[in-house]
């Protein structure tokens, strides 16, 4: 049972391994083991409220295992301190501090002890934070020898402790031994210098030497599709050299890493080739499957741009088709890709602890529609992000014959929506004579929330312990789902005499879905597999937590301004006729809190 648990956890399916755990620890009361990889399945999933509670009812802080056992209670209290509002971050940071504190007296390792050093920073105690950052540098140098990873992170160990100490200069050291040690451990690199930037904003240091240590820069990019003459491929050799030169020169001084956008003939092709000649990452985020889009956007444009977009669509790390449509290409479904794909790219740069840049092969000149090249450029400068524009000027430009909104049947509009399903797990346990309390204590709550959400939603349904919720915008939707979970949180079930394994589960989708009437209710509703992929994310979604597709945690990336953290959590079969999907937590955050602070702050100067 462990193997599969550890399996499903590190495959992201955090869902199936809550409730395996759960399973395992009912049938064996003894083992602390399932106890603990339960609430850390709720802490990796941003449940941290059903953690706590999950905590202290498995009774954890009694556990004496090894040092990772002994560190659960102190992982959960420091992720509470780093999300808290300001005013209560010092008195967090202190406890977890504290049970850190305790586990290096007992272990002697670098990992709690660090932590801990860097927490009594946070939490306002100078003195205390300069004394363990001593002792993890004493207990670093006294180690033995160990892999690559484990040196990796004893090294990072040290960066943190000389800069708690205030020496800049051997913290960059020991950071570059560290990358050198496991160069292509990013994630690893990008935890250690979100860690290094809150010293660096708490002891007020400089933190120029932060840039150069970052993660390669995710990209967006998009540009013009070239239309060539009558009789030819591609357009003239020497313009397209020129071009696929000053590209390549961009990638380089801009130190960009994975790319994200379409494979269009002409820029879009051009860029994607520059990015796989360096051995970057490639992710495509078409609107419609491959084949319809290249019988739109490429084939028109000659036989020789199909043949090079099939090789880049052969290098590429990921195909994300964001529709089955298959027929049509509308304004619509283009605006969307290009909003996932840019979401994508913000969202992997906050992974990486860095900044993203758009690079676009564009004119200079405005344009009033509502998708392509240049509304993906307006989009991104309103971010405030960094934008490097390739001027092309001298081509004639083709431009795919796409509707602002193609529809197949005149009583069925497509249109694009955020969709949440709402449900009250462990509903099925309540007593029959508790049905009312239930109904009451809980139902009315949600359906009070529902009503005095502004904007209203645009549709609303509910059945028994569940709800259908759909809005216009990403943002709207995850400020409702952030209420109705506080709103359930608030709830004292024990009060009521209901189970305490009542927990609510959010599922969130965004994408094109058609808006009909209803044929029973004679209402407008809403039609389309995209309905259906909401439905069973929620099923997926572990207790306490809100649960998105990536198209919906990318649009909210560029629409939230950081309101809300997106944390990836895995590949997840959300049906099993359905593929797995790309799983994110949303957690809503205070503005002023550590983790927001610290992940708006790369060191980059755009």
């Amino acid at each position: 049972m462990r193997r599969v648990i550890l399996e499903r956890f590190n495959q992201g399916d955090l869902a199936r391994a809550y409730d395996l755990c759960l399973a395992a620890a009912a049938r064996h009361p003894d083992d602390g083991w399932f106890k603990h990889r339960a609430v850390l399945c709720l802490v990796r999933s941003g449940a941290l409220e059903r953690a706590e509670l999950d905590f202290r009812r498995f009774r954890l802080a009694e556990a004496s295992h090894d040092e990772d056992s002994l560190a659960l209670g102190a992982r959960l209290r420091k992720s509470m301190a780093l999300e808290a509002r300001g005013d209560q971050v010092q008195t967090l940071a202190r406890v977890a501090a504290g049970q850190y504190d305790r586990i290096f007296a007992q272990t002697g390792g670098h990992y709690p002890g660090i932590n801990a050093a860097t927490l009594y920073l946070l939490a306002g105690d100078r003195a205390r934070s300069d004394a363990l950052a001593r002792q993890v540098l004493g207990s670093c140098r006294n180690a033995g020898p160990v892999d690559a990873e484990e040196a990796y992170y004893r090294l990072a160990s040290q960066a943190e402790a000389h800069l708690l100490l205030g020496d800049a200069g051997a913290a960059r050291l020991a950071l570059q031994s560290a990358i050198a040690c496991d160069p292509g451990n990013t994630m690893a690199h990008a935890t250690t210098i979100r860690q290094l930037r809150m010293v660096v904003r708490l002891l007020q240091l400089e933190a120029s030497w932060l840039r150069d240590l970052e993660p390669p820069r995710p990209c967006h990019f998009a540009g013009h599709l070239f239309h060539c003459p009558v009789g030819s491929d591609g357009i003239a050799p020497a313009r397209e050299a020129g071009l696929a030169l000053t590209l390549a020169e961009t990638f380089e001084r801009e130190r960009i890493g994975p790319a994200y956008g379409a494979i269009a003939a002409g820029a879009d092709i051009l860029v994607a080739e520059a990015a796989i000649a360096r051995g970057n990452e490639l992710h495509l985020v078409l609107p419609v499957p491959v084949n319809v889009f290249i019988d739109a956007s490429v084939r028109p444009l000659g036989r020789k741009w199909v043949q090079r977009c099939e090789d880049c669509l052969s290098h590429a790390a990921a195909i994300h088709e964001v529709t089955t449509d298959r027929k049509l290409l509308s304004g619509e479904h283009i605006r969307f890709a290009s909003e996932v794909a840019m979401g994508l790219t913000r969202m992997r740069a906050s992974a990486l602890a860095t900044s993203p840049v758009q690079l676009l092969v564009a004119e200079d000149a405005a344009s009033a529609r509502r998708f392509g090249t240049l509304h993906d450029r307006n989009v991104w400068s309103e971010a405030g992000l960094k934008q490097v524009v390739v001027p092309v000027s001298g081509l004639e430009r083709y431009r795919v014959e796409a509707s602002e909104g193609a529809i197949s049947d005149p009583d069925f509009e497509q249109v694009l929506r955020a969709i949440l399903f709402v449900d009250v797990c462990g509903s099925s346990t309540v007593a029959d004579d508790l049905v009312p309390v239930f109904v009451k204590s809980i139902m009315h709550v949600l359906a009070q929330v529902c009503r005095q959400i502004e904007p209203a939603p645009l549709h609303a349904n509910s059945w028994g312990d569940g709800l259908f919720l759909a809005f216009h915008g990403v943002d709207e939707a995850a400020r409702a789902a952030d209420r109705l979970r506080s709103a359930f949180s608030a709830i004292d079930l024990a009060a009521l005499g209901l189970p305490d394994g009542l927990a609510l589960r959010i599922g969130g989708h965004y994408g094109p879905v058609h808006e009909g009437e209803d044929p029973l209710r004679r209402v407008p509703t809403l039609f389309g597999g995209q309905v259906a992929i909401a439905s069973r994310i929620e099923r997926a979604t572990v207790p306490g937590s809100i649960f998105v597709s990536a198209p919906f945690a990318a649009a909210l990336a560029m629409a939230s301004g950081g309101e809300f953290r997106c944390e990836y959590v895995g590949q997840t079969a959300i049906d099993s006729s359905m593929p797995e999907i790309g799983m994110y937590s949303v957690r809503a955050v205070a503005a002023d809190c550590p983790a927001a602070l610290d992940d708006a702050a790369s060191a980059r100067c755009d």
